[in-house]
């Protein structure tokens, strides 16, 4: 425990070479465990292996689930879904070969009646633990997506449109903050490097509808137009929000003489030149502040959450403060009721919908988005 608590600096490739190895170590145990199986086993079970299916699946795990999870953490379609296509296998195959095997020894040390009940008990377990396991990884994981569908589950997903060092640096930063992101890039060398760092690819070309519904658009929350050409992010743009009515969609605008025609659709608009400048100029007039804000996700973060905690609403920003983590303050408040983000006051009055922008070292700031929301 202490040692897994410890910060050293190889902790990502860590945690990848034991992905790695734990993936390779359970394919291997997995095969070993069905190598005891007999197909007979599986038929021999007949309709009361079916029967054990559908409690397992149907009535067990749900409960099982249920308790464990008692507690507002969860929805109930959550639970459900977990309940559904949760991972299972490895553990009750491993204990149901033992126990065969157990069986099958003790079947060897007597004759008659005996030895043959103890090996037809040993055929039965076997059959019917795999006979769940199958049954479920078969037509539950199959219909994962459809159940996720039905149960309203998805995450929201961000799609970043251009797998370019634009496109790979914010997605660096929105993972880091935990978001679901996908990039969607159809230049192979593009392709071959965001995948090499880990992200979510979709191969296509962004500005084809069918690519942006591969890539989860239906279910994004955000599209951002990253590309390095002015026309393809518009034309994205204009399709995330038209075909798949996402909430929020931005672009980047390469040329500074197209924001505005940018803008005048409808579309958030930045300026690589802009940002480019304004970055220079904090530097410039405000090092500590461009330094902090370039360090933004390692130590320190800033984050915008909507008041959803009924403790909160109605209370003014000076009893708010204390109730906040330490290391996390209010820096702005803006929603429908404000023309623009402002600075509260200690008298501020927090209403429902208002949006709080929080600031502070990055663990605050994530508990103090979970306390503003409610979550």
């Amino acid at each position: 425990m202490a040692l897994g608590n410890v910060d050293h600096p190889y902790e990502e490739d860590i945690e990848e070479f034991k992905g790695d190895i734990t993936l390779l170590v359970l394919s291997f145990v997995f095969i070993a465990l069905a190598a005891q199986l007999e197909p007979a086993s599986l038929i021999d079970v007949g309709l009361a292996g079916i029967i054990v299916v559908l409690a397992v699946a149907l009535f067990i795990r749900p409960l099982l689930v249920f308790v464990s999870t008692v507690g507002d953490r969860f929805t109930t379609n959550e639970k459900l879904f977990v309940s559904f296509v949760g991972p299972r296998g490895i553990i009750p195959a491993s204990v149901a070969t033992l126990f065969a095997v157990e069986l099958n020894a003790a079947a060897e040390e007597v004759t008659g009646a005996q030895a043959e009940l103890l090996g037809t008990q040993a055929d039965i377990l076997l059959g019917t633990v795999f006979l769940v396991i199958f049954a479920t990884a078969l037509f539950e994981g199959g219909l994962a997506r459809f159940i996720a569908e039905k149960l309203d589950v998805i995450p929201m997903r961000v799609i970043i449109v251009g797998g370019g060092q634009v496109g790979r640096a914010l997605a660096a930063r929105l993972e880091d903050r935990g978001e679901n992101v996908v990039i969607i890039e159809q230049e192979e060398e593009s392709v071959e490097r965001a995948r090499n760092e880990g992200y979510a690819v979709e191969i296509g070309d962004g500005t084809d509808t069918d690519t942006l519904r591969s890539a989860g658009a239906e279910n994004a929350k955000t599209v951002v137009a990253a590309t390095g050409d002015d026309d393809a992010n518009l034309l994205v743009s204009q399709l995330a929000s038209s075909k798949f009515g996402v909430e929020r969609v931005i672009a980047r605008a390469n040329n500074p003489d197209n924001v505005e025609a940018f803008e005048d659709l409808g579309v958030r608009t930045i300026s690589s030149a802009m940002a480019t400048a304004w970055a220079i100029d904090n530097q410039i007039e405000r090092p500590a502040i461009a330094h902090w804000m370039t360090d933004v996700g390692r130590s320190g973060d800033v984050q915008e959450v909507e008041v959803k905690n009924q403790e909160l609403i109605g209370k003014p920003i000076r009893d708010v403060g204390p109730m906040l983590p330490d290391a996390c303050l209010v820096a702005l408040v803006s929603g429908e009721l404000h023309e623009n983000a402002e600075v509260p006051t200690a008298d501020y009055i927090l209403e429902e919908g208002d949006m709080v922008t929080l600031l502070g070292r990055r663990e605050s700031v994530r508990d103090g988005m979970k306390m503003v929301s409610g979550d």
